[in-house]
């Protein structure tokens, strides 16, 4: 299956495992690129020298293209007093063992090392480098100095028009559906809306776990897909295995969409941290002041299984997962099934 997608990065197979923080680690990110897909390494969960050597991990794994995905809004590239004083004082209120289990979330909560991320990708020059809330010029302008391609993730038709005029190379357009940080529109009518918008090529992504859901993209005109609920139900992914046999017994109503644990909407599965904070929305704190609020429970859920306060972000397909399977097995089944499917319709 030749797309944009794949002629472009040099990959066999239009398929892109998302960056998910925690869970999308080096052996994972290497695995899917191995199968000939293209895997995204988390790097915003890592503090700046723990970035490098995960990425040189992958290196030493596959010599495949793969990406890293970022957050660089200014809220975490602006290292002024003003904006972090709240966050500082959140996070200097947990004790040394909290602060200690942190370490998924460090690098958001510490002035400068956002800024400290994006030195080490640029430097150690991944294939293609994944954004998610805000697309920077400057960023985008460093990155093509030093040849490195720029996706942007966008959850709305005005995002992905921002996104190209910023000069981003791909646009990857995520419906509600998708677990994570996600917006509020489907799947199925936004993917066509963003085809519509832009001109570079778009990736679908929410609510996408299997062949026909590629299929279903690239007859919506998306390039190929950006899966994350599949490949946490692999055997790479990292997350203790009471999470990862949660996604596999949930249902799509067993899923919700929290600020509890970040301040961003967040598709996650339901527990009863989650539902204590339906009610008091009032006393949220802002992204990512509210990573400190929450605590350890933003790590329990993959560190300790912790399925009743634990952070587990899942999206709406879970219903449609099954087992749990090694990530080149997930991709080679994805796109043969596509393929039969888009064989049988004369594409």
């Amino acid at each position: 299956m030749k797309t944009d997608l794949t002629d472009r990065l040099g990959i066999a197979h239009p398929v892109v495992a998302a960056g998910m923080a925690r869970v999308a680690q080096a052996p994972l990110a290497a695995a899917v690129s191995e199968a000939g897909g293209m895997g995204t390494l988390g790097g915003v969960s890592f503090l700046p020298d723990a970035l490098r050597a995960e990425i040189q991990q992958i290196k030493k794994t596959t010599d495949r293209p793969f990406a890293v995905n970022l957050l660089v809004p200014p809220t975490l590239t602006d290292t002024s007093a003003g904006i972090w004083e709240p966050v500082t004082e959140l996070w200097n209120g947990l004790t040394p063992e909290e602060r200690g289990k942190l370490v998924g979330i460090e690098a958001l909560l510490t002035p400068g090392a956002v800024q400290g991320q994006v030195e080490v990708v640029l430097d150690e020059a991944p294939a293609v480098v994944v954004l998610t809330f805000d697309s920077p010029t400057w960023f985008i302008d460093e990155c093509h100095n030093r040849n490195i391609a720029v996706m942007s993730l966008v959850g709305s038709v005005s995002r992905a028009i921002d996104a190209e005029k910023a000069g981003v190379d791909f646009v990857v357009a995520q419906g509600t559906e998708g677990g994570g940080h996600t917006g509020h529109v489907g799947t199925m009518a936004l993917i066509p809306a963003v085809v519509d918008a832009v001109t570079v090529p778009v990736l679908a992504a929410g609510g996408i776990v299997d062949g026909r859901g590629l299929a279903a993209a690239r007859c919506l005109g998306a390039a190929g897909v950006w899966m994350g609920t599949r490949f946490i139900a692999s055997d790479e992914a990292y997350g203790h295995r009471a999470y990862k046999q949660r996604v596999l017994d949930a249902g799509s109503r067993d899923t919700i969409l929290s600020r509890s644990y970040t301040g961003k909407p967040l598709r996650t599965l339901r527990n009863a941290w989650t539902t204590e904070w339906e009610t008091r929305s009032e006393d949220i704190k802002s992204f990512p002041a509210q990573y400190a609020v929450a605590g350890t429970r933003v790590e329990t859920g993959y560190q300790d299984g912790d399925t009743a306060q634990g952070m587990m972000p899942a999206g709406q397909a879970v219903q449609l997962l099954h087992d749990i399977q090694p990530a080149g097995d997930i991709v080679r089944e994805i796109v043969e099934q596509a393929d039969r499917i888009l064989a049988g319709f004369g594409h």
